[in-house]
């Protein structure tokens, strides 16, 4: 890349009322998907599994091109396929399936924080990591709780309120004052 594209390029990024208006898009749309989590998480499941068939293929592709490796390549290949299908088919009950390995992974690490936060009580910071343990075991709890109900909003509802907040720091950030170049 010549140095006048690598300015113009730079001089779009960081341009403060294009970052303004991507910003604000990112928060039109992070509310608007917040009011649709099921949605939105049935879409983050589709284009995983659409990514994973793309993997099988690379993979397949690899059976021919690697001598060394074409049962391994032949092997995950047909893995991804099988992932990756199942969750373009089967949309709902992947998004289901995720929901309840989320409840399950905040649940173990609700557990694990709380016996490290146990194990160093005389430490400094040990009632934060006491704290930081009970919000993951009751995030966890209502979960897998509720699940499978709980499928319906946590993927999407998660999704959203990121783009939510990212939208908030571009936004931010586009309207901070720069600082000269030196």
């Amino acid at each position: 890349m010549n140095p006048e594209s690598q300015y113009t390029v730079r001089r779009w990024i960081g341009n403060a009322w294009l970052s303004g208006i991507l910003a604000v898009l990112e928060l039109v749309l992070g509310f608007a998907m917040l009011s649709f989590p099921l949605l939105l998480g049935a879409a983050a499941v589709w284009v995983c599994g659409f990514v994973l068939c793309v993997l099988a293929l690379v993979h397949f592709w690899h059976v021919f091109v690697r001598a060394g490796q074409r049962w391994w390549s032949l092997l995950s290949g047909i893995m991804y396929l099988i992932a990756g299908a199942a969750m373009v088919l089967s949309t709902i009950p992947s998004l289901e399936l995720i929901t309840l390995v989320v409840g399950l992974v905040l649940l173990l690490g609700g557990i694990v924080r709380l016996v490290v936060a146990f194990t160093l009580l005389r430490e400094e910071g040990s009632a934060w990591r006491f704290f930081n343990a009970v919000v993951s075991l009751v995030l966890g709890g209502m979960v897998v709780w509720s699940w499978p109900a709980s499928s319906v909003w946590l993927l999407g509802t998660i999704i959203a309120v990121e783009m939510i907040f990212s939208g908030w720091t571009l936004l931010f950030l586009s309207l901070a004052p720069k600082r000269p170049a030196p």
